[in-house]
């Protein structure tokens, strides 16, 4: 399975993505976040790409449905592979929502979840 929840039960939705994203495990990510949002009114996001190797090809990634819950996402740390970098910020459309979105290199993780507290 290349998501794994580490930690849905509070504010902080927590979850480390191996391998390939398959279209279908991100929908129950965002399901994972709408229902923190609902629970929670506000939430934050720590995505560990731990030998992530990308997206699916040839799925429709263009739904961009879940945007509108922007404004109740204060903060997304990205952890992993300074490679991914680039095309997770791009993924997740950084500078383009509401919502801080920063990656941080697999050995920055202590400064991720610092940066997720404040």
């Amino acid at each position: 399975m290349p998501v794994v929840v580490i930690d849905a039960s509070g504010k902080l939705l927590q979850v480390k993505v191996r391998g390939t994203l398959q279209r279908a495990e991100y929908e129950k990510m965002l399901q994972l976040a709408r229902e923190t949002i609902a629970r929670e009114g506000t939430m934050r996001v720590l995505a560990l790409l731990d030998g992530f190797e990308g997206w699916e090809r040839h799925r429709d990634w263009g739904d961009v449905s879940f945007a509108q819950e922007g404004r109740h996402i204060e903060k997304m740390a990205i952890v992993g592979d300074e490679k991914w970098r680039d095309e997770a910020l791009a993924f997740t459309a950084a500078g383009f929502r509401p919502t801080a979105i920063e990656f941080f290199a697999a050995s920055k993780l202590g400064n991720a979840k610092r940066w997720l507290s404040t």
